[in-house]
């Protein structure tokens, strides 16, 4: 069972975006599965560790605007689901997010069907 830090506050829904994101050092490119307001999950081969921070770029098909956020990679896929429901990648966690970005996101979510994710 996950520690209450580690848990979602907001629904999570799907989405097929493109995201790019960058560490210290390289730059990476993946697609945005699920977004919510707190984070999102990037279907990757480019697994960074947990608790490392990345610089996320994305475009909502909402809003021509890109959004930029600096996140915390909180979890991590590292084989892909059996049943194809998951594909190897990261969760992160926004933790600074424009008040732009955030209304963006916002906007974006208040159009979609969130998805249940059973969490235990």
């Amino acid at each position: 069972m996950s520690k209450p830090s580690d848990r979602r506050v907001s629904p999570r829904h799907e989405v097929a975006v493109q995201v790019t994101f960058e560490s210290e050092h390289n730059f990476y490119a993946g697609s945005a599965v699920d977004l919510g307001g707190g984070g999102l999950f990037v279907a990757t081969n480019k697994i960074r560790p947990i608790g490392e921070c990345v610089r996320v770029h994305l475009t909502l098909p909402t809003s021509s605007d890109p959004i930029d956020a600096i996140a915390e990679v909180r979890w991590l896929r590292t084989k892909a689901l059996p049943d194809g429901g998951g594909e190897v990648g990261m969760g992160l966690m926004f933790l600074q997010l424009s008040p732009k970005g955030k209304a963006a996101v916002k906007a974006f979510l208040k159009r979609r069907e969130s998805i249940v994710i059973d969490t235990g």
